[in-house]
């Protein structure tokens, strides 16, 4: 055997242990993956100064903390307020309502995922009401 085919097959053996590297860390990951879950929880009809919350979890409904939330409240008019909530250690985030018309609106609550998270998506739509009208 020549000092060039021993160096291809060098080469081949490095690049089959890669390959076998990649193919097993991605089977990790995909058995290991656990779908998720966001829920939100607002009343149909609510006031400025209440709170909506999300709650994140995983099909055990085991709590997922320390994960950001996309938060995005829609008017009828579709202009759109954003937030950024971390979850506590219960999987849950808030945000409080203030400076918001009366009228008809719509939360989406977006999860991106992790690794070993699938990303989630609910919404839900509620009424802004004060008490009072113009």
């Amino acid at each position: 055997m020549n000092l060039k085919n021993l160096n291809t097959t060098r080469i081949v053996i490095i690049a089959a242990i890669v390959l076998i590297i990649l193919v097993g860390a991605f089977a990790f990951i995909s058995l290991n993956k656990t779908s998720t879950k966001v829920e939100i929880e607002c009343n149909t009809t609510v006031k400025n100064g209440d709170y909506i919350s999300v709650v994140l979890k995983d099909d055990y409904r085991h709590p997922i903390p320390d994960q950001i939330i996309d938060l995005k409240i829609l008017d009828d008019t579709g202009w759109a307020n954003k937030y950024n909530v971390t979850t506590d250690e219960m999987g849950r985030g808030y945000i409080q309502l203030a400076g918001y018309e009366n009228g008809n609106y719509t939360v989406h609550a977006t999860y991106n995922g992790t690794l070993f998270n699938n990303e989630a998506h609910n919404n839900f739509a509620f009424k802004i009401d004060d008490g009072y009208s113009f």
